[in-house]
């Protein structure tokens, strides 16, 4: 299901601290951080938590943990349908409403940035306006209406009050920088939640996402939104489409009685490698390792990648115990795009590919997820 989340007040959604008393939001919503939401109202309006209860997670102690407790106070909660499905809820990452990520094969031109983009999967490494005198660059980032894209934050700095004294503390100013509009008059994120029906919604009437959520930030309402799903004859045309263009555009390099496809990460995808910096790969060896490490059946072979990784440890907060950080992780960066060389037809591809629930781990909570991509950017 599709839905969007009207926040009513500026939100900060975690992000990288560059100094102790300065945060600035990031500008897209993690699952992870929308299933905490989701948790924190279901144990708020829960009869039978206790704040004191640990429980016994795949041997590991957690604390404020959602599950079904069948209880007296149970039997009349409004909520007792989704705290029963609750582990079985798929949370997708959320963005700004109607931006898209700009893929990592999207470049611009270096002159102005008004002549648009262009992608090097289907497109030669030019300018359309400019022709071949015009120099182009990455580009990175959101696109929306065929224009570069970026919400708007505002800044805000605080204070932290001394309990003792109700004045302010000394050496406690921080800055905070929040989300206030992701478009004009508004603030609306959309994503997706997989495992909820129309009625859990409506028994939630207002959810707190992201940072300093008890002063005010992040208060949002959540909807439904209907859309019509892309057919099945669509998807394939426009994957065959692809393929013509991109053969057309790389001649001299492509085998003929393959057929070549492309996905796009919609998310960061958590990944389970490890890889030894003191060993020289070689790009096929490289390739080799990929294909591996995302689990894609050799029947589609790796063919060329796009992608940026970079190193992740997070916290998880409802672990029992004084150590609650996580192991580090390598991620790959949402935008990054994989190309795919393939003697199997579309059809065959298709098939294989919406089995998967995402790649890498957490999909549950949006990590890995990817869509078929066209050489489109603005789609």
């Amino acid at each position: 299901m599709k839905v969007r989340l009207n926040f009513l007040s500026p939100v900060i959604l975690g992000g990288r601290k560059t100094a102790t008393n300065y945060i600035e939001s990031i500008d897209y919503i993690q699952g992870n951080v929308l299933r905490a939401a989701f948790a924190k109202y279901i144990l708020n309006n829960c009869k039978e938590f206790s704040e004191n209860e640990t429980v016994n997670v795949n041997g590991v102690k957690k604390r404020n943990w959602v599950y079904y407790r069948d209880r007296e106070g149970c039997q009349s909660c409004k909520l007792k349908g989704l705290c029963k499905k609750f582990d079985s809820i798929k949370f997708s990452y959320f963005y700004p409403e109607g931006a898209n990520i700009l893929p990592l094969t999207a470049m611009i031109c270096k002159l102005d940035e008004s002549h648009g983009y262009i992608d090097l999967l289907t497109h030669k490494r030019e300018c359309p306006k400019c022709g071949k005198e015009g120099r182009v660059e990455a580009a990175t980032g959101y696109i929306k209406d065929n224009k570069k894209y970026n919400v708007k934050k505002m800044f805000l700095t605080r204070t932290e009050i001394d309990n003792y004294t109700k004045t302010s503390r000394d050496g406690r100013l921080y800055s905070v920088v929040a989300i206030s509009e992701t478009s004009d008059n508004k603030n609306s994120f959309t994503g997706y939640i997989y495992g909820l029906d129309k009625e859990d919604l409506e028994n939630i009437d207002e959810l707190r996402v992201g940072k300093y959520i008890s002063v005010g930030y992040g208060k949002c309402t959540i909807e439904p939104i209907y859309e019509k799903n892309k057919g099945r004859t669509d998807i394939l045309e426009q994957l065959e489409n692809f393929n013509s263009r991109y053969k057309s555009l790389n001649s001299s390099d492509v085998d003929n009685q393959a057929n070549y496809f492309a996905m796009k990460l919609t998310s960061d995808a958590m990944l389970d490698v490890k890889i030894d910096a003191t060993e020289y790969l070689t790009t096929d060896e490289y390739i080799k390792l990929w294909q591996d490490v995302l689990g894609i059946d050799k029947k589609y072979e790796i063919y060329k990648m796009y992608c940026e990784t970079f190193n992740f440890r997070g916290f998880d907060l409802s672990k029992a115990e004084v150590d609650i950080r996580e192991k580090p992780v390598i991620m790959m960066e949402k935008g990054s795009v994989i190309l795919f060389k393939t003697r199997q037809p579309f059809s065959n591809a298709l098939d294989y590919f919406e089995k998967l629930n995402g790649i890498g781990k957490e999909n549950e909570n949006g990590f890995g997820d990817f869509i078929f991509y066209f050489g489109g950017v603005t789609q």
